[in-house]
């Protein structure tokens, strides 16, 4: 995390600094300051708004419907980030399968087998259960089994690097793919402050690309971005 810059040493010796200062000089001087280093905004903060201001500038391309963010979302209270994903075993563990083929809906709203896993996941990591939800929908459309072409895996979409990164020994485990995905969400909100646009972002497009080159933000994630934030909010109303 990045901090102020430290300007100890210049408030307590401004006589050094300031040798003919008038009377009354130097007191004012460490007065104006301090009051002046309280309106400092933190280097790490001006960065998240760039990178905020960016992404609502690439996103201001898609469809006013598509792009429609949420007036008010949710507030995500920092916690503090556990151990890696320990194997954890659960009395819903045995019930998850995966889903039939003659089951006419993937929906999660619709499927409630997934539930007691993603409310577990949302209290023990501090994410709302609604968001998890979107992802998981977005990323896999249900399906536990599910693998991308690049490598995703499981119903949060966990890539090898990161389920190892979270412990996760079966990523195609519902459990352990739930713990680990809603973990991550976890740490890209921590990370950016709550921001749900750029959490979503680096989910996707991964946190080196979107900090390193934010105007080069591929279509896909935009569409993405926008595809969990609609789902999301239809899992709110619902």
């Amino acid at each position: 995390m990045i901090r102020k810059i430290e300007l100890a040493n210049i408030i307590n010796q401004p006589r050094f600094l300031f040798p003919s200062s008038p009377k009354g000089g130097i007191a004012d001087f460490q007065a104006q300051l301090k009051a002046k280093m309280e309106e400092f905004i933190p280097l790490e903060m001006m960065v998240l708004q760039y990178l905020s201001r960016a992404v609502e500038s690439l996103l201001s391309d898609n469809k006013p419907e598509e792009n429609d963010l949420l007036s008010s979302p949710p507030t995500f209270y920092p916690l503090p980030i556990p151990s890696p994903v320990p194997e954890m075993k659960s009395s819903h563990h045995q019930k998850i399968a995966a889903p039939e083929k003659k089951e006419a809906s993937n929906n999660l709203q619709e499927k409630q087998e997934f539930e007691p896993l993603i409310r577990e996941a949302g209290q023990r990591h501090g994410v709302d259960p609604a968001l998890i939800k979107a992802v998981m929908q977005i990323e896999s459309d249900g399906n536990p089994l599910a693998v991308s072409r690049a490598g995703a895996q499981g119903l949060m979409q966990l890539m090898p690097a990161t389920a190892a990164e979270l412990g996760v020994k079966n990523p195609l485990d519902p459990l352990q793919n739930i713990m680990a995905g809603t973990l991550y969400l976890r740490r890209l909100l921590d990370r950016y402050h709550g921001d749900i646009r750029l959490t979503l972002a680096a989910y996707n497009w991964g946190m080196g690309n979107l900090e390193k080159q934010p105007e080069a933000m591929p279509r896909e994630t935009k569409d993405y971005i926008a595809k969990v934030q609609n789902q999301y909010r239809s899992y709110l109303k619902a």
